[in-house]
């Protein structure tokens, strides 16, 4: 069962219930005010004629019983009831009216009961119809009993509740098909939603929005399918362009390797240039090693499930400094300053920062130090190289991108790639400009607030 079914059905049960609640208590109250209105007519008349009953009860015959009238008070034509006297032993002593009414084991008990004005009600049949019998008891022993035809209350009682189950049934009809009219409405913009979403998946589409007209919830509902429809393509270009630039990026070595591999084929080549030729393939080699991590490290960031954790930065880069130091054999000084808690990705935060400073120890003098700064958020990495030139920042962080001065040099130009995605997946800015010393200053500012408009400013030391 769909949606609009399901609303539908739901429509048509919620007014069944109510309806339902409402006809009957409707029923019931009219039900009893008609039966209160025939009680209270028959308690006010026997109030009326008990102030009869003793000089019709001190006029009986030898056998105990004497039929008259009660007295031109009983005589009331408009009054459409049997009245009649009992005595304790449930003779009757007068009666007037088309029948008897027949006197049953309770009425017994309250005419022999001598205790005055005790009544009570009953439903009987009297010659095929139906009764309202009041029985009073009296003082002096006996009982007043009076009927009353209640067949055309038991008919309008009948009316009343075949008019509620009509009209009951035309408002669940009327309710559920306004519910499927609104239910309608409703779902048009889920399957309109559904029908995109299978267009998508059929010609792997992202770049155009799902348009539908929608407000509230289904509105929003769009706007999220947007939203990821916009990351999705994104992330889909994005690969699409790594896959591109790294195969652009392995022709060069590939070729390098087949050229070399060819040469080392020839039988008469010096000792000292297949030596040569050796290293170079050696030197390609590790090229090819390095952009194939680094390859991975970025395909790794991008659908890592790390999850954040608190990290506060001096201690995080305290630890990654002295394992930089082991690892390259250079000097790397750090110099922290009211050191943030962020919350980031451990694992990626190490990688990108590693990234900076094998960076700066690449195009740093071998005898000159590597400056690590932290101050709040802002974490720089100074180096005294030949520095980046101002034409040059705004491009070093593309993947494969390597300015002029640096493509003589060994690289993958990731490294400062794997920076920006961290940057990018933890909302930071990265930071690029010079350092004191003339070479280039690289960092990551994880402000909640950083803004960078495309100048840095250094930190430097203080």
């Amino acid at each position: 069962m769909n949606l609009r079914k399901k609303l539908a059905l739901a429509s048509g049960l919620v007014t069944l219930a109510t309806v339902g609640v409402l006809a009957v208590s409707a029923y019931v109250i009219a039900s009893h005010e008609l039966r209160s209105q025939v009680d209270d007519s028959l308690k006010s008349r026997a109030a009326t004629i008990v102030r009869e009953i003793d000089r019709v009860l001190d006029r009986r015959d030898f056998f105990g019983r004497q039929r008259q009238p009660l007295g031109p008070t009983l005589l009331q034509p408009e009054f459409d009831a049997i009245t009649q006297v009992v005595d304790a032993n449930g003779a009757i002593l007068a009666s007037l009216g088309p029948a008897e009414l027949t006197v049953n084991g309770t009425d017994l008990e309250l005419a022999a009961a001598n205790i005055g004005f005790i009544g009570r009600f009953a439903n009987a049949q009297v010659e095929g119809k139906s009764y309202r019998v009041y029985t009073l008891s009296l003082p002096a022993g006996g009982a007043l009993q009076l009927g009353r035809d209640i067949t055309d209350i038991e008919d309008a009682r009948s009316g009343l509740q075949a008019w509620l189950i009509v009209i009951g049934l035309v408002g669940i009809a009327l309710a559920t098909l306004v519910g499927w009219f609104i239910a309608r409405r409703t779902t048009r913009p889920i399957e309109q939603l559904a029908s995109s979403a299978d267009d998508i998946a059929r010609t792997q589409n992202t770049t155009d929005p799902i348009n539908i007209a929608a407000t509230g919830e289904i509105g929003n509902l769009v706007t999220s399918f947007n939203t990821m429809l916009g990351a999705l393509g994104r992330s889909l270009a994005q690969q699409k362009q790594l896959v591109q630039d790294a195969s652009h990026e392995l022709r060069t070595p590939l070729t390098s390797l087949r050229a070399n591999a060819e040469l080392l084929e020839r039988p008469d080549l010096p000792a000292d240039t297949r030596r040569e030729i050796m290293n170079d393939i050696r030197a390609e080699v590790d090229e090819l090693t390095a952009l194939s991590s680094e390859l991975s490290a970025l395909a790794s960031d991008q659908r890592s499930s790390e999850s954040p954790a608190s990290v506060r930065l001096d201690d995080a880069m305290r630890d990654l400094v002295d394992r930089a130091q082991r690892r390259t054999g250079r000097a790397i000084q750090l110099q922290t300053s009211n050191a943030a808690t962020v919350m980031v990705r451990p694992n990626q935060l190490d990688r990108a920062v590693s990234n900076l400073i094998d960076n700066a120890v690449k195009f740093s003098p071998s005898k000159t130090p590597v400056d690590v700064f932290v101050r709040g958020a802002r974490i720089e990495v100074h180096d005294s190289g030949p520095g980046i030139a101002p034409e040059d920042r705004p491009y070093v962080f593309d993947r494969f991108y390597r300015a002029a001065a640096t493509r003589a040099m060994p690289g993958s130009g990731l490294g400062l790639a794997i920076v920006k995605q961290f940057a990018d997946i933890h909302g930071a800015q990265t930071l690029v400009g010079a350092s004191g010393t003339g070479g280039a200053m690289v960092g990551i500012d994880l402000s909640p607030t950083a803004s960078w408009g495309g100048v840095a400013h250094p930190i430097g030391p203080e």
